[in-house]
């Protein structure tokens, strides 16, 4: 199995990776999120974080995963964001609208401008051996099962409020 490899591939540097994942079961009515921040070789974990949660949608899991990242990495940084969402990306780079998820739409661009972020979001195929895109693949069942058999790591949705004051505690 071969990884990618940003070196390899000719893109420009960034001072931070992140990849994020979201996911939903539709008839448990549950979900999980889960993003990833590597440092700018992109070969140390440097924050991990996943959460299940009722009532949301993999797009809003994905989303919520997205501004997380962008929370835990240093204002003013350069950000690559890998994700295999391609809807959430459309949606944040605006190709597409959507008012359902607006308020997480507003939230990301929030966040962007304060911490003075250079963003760029990029889609990964999922499950094609991509290294962390598969890890946080596991970190997202891995919630999922913690909140299926042991009823822990939940919050009520993904509000964009309760996200914001949840990380801003950490």
């Amino acid at each position: 199995m071969r990884y990618w490899d940003f070196r390899e591939s000719g893109k420009p540097q960034y001072d931070y990776y992140a990849y994020t994942d979201g996911s939903y079961l539709v008839p448990k009515n549950f979900g999980a999120a889960a993003c990833i921040v590597l440092d700018g070789d992109g070969d140390k974990l440097l924050y991990q974080w996943s959460e299940a949660s009722r009532y949301s949608t993999s797009n809003r899991q994905e989303l919520a995963a997205i501004i997380h990242a962008l929370l835990h990495v240093p204002a003013g940084s350069s950000v690559l964001v890998r994700s295999d969402c391609e809807s959430g990306i459309a949606l944040l780079t605006g190709q597409v609208r959507s008012k359902k998820d607006g308020d997480l739409v507003d939230l990301y661009r929030q966040v962007k401008k304060e911490r003075e972020l250079s963003v760029t979001l990029e889609w990964v195929r999922s499950h094609s051996g991509d290294r962390w895109n598969d890890y946080v693949d596991y970190l997202c069942i891995e919630a999922l099962d913690l909140f299926e058999s042991k009823g822990t790591r939940v919050r009520e949705g993904v509000d964009s409020e309760a996200l914001f004051a949840y990380i801003c505690k950490q």
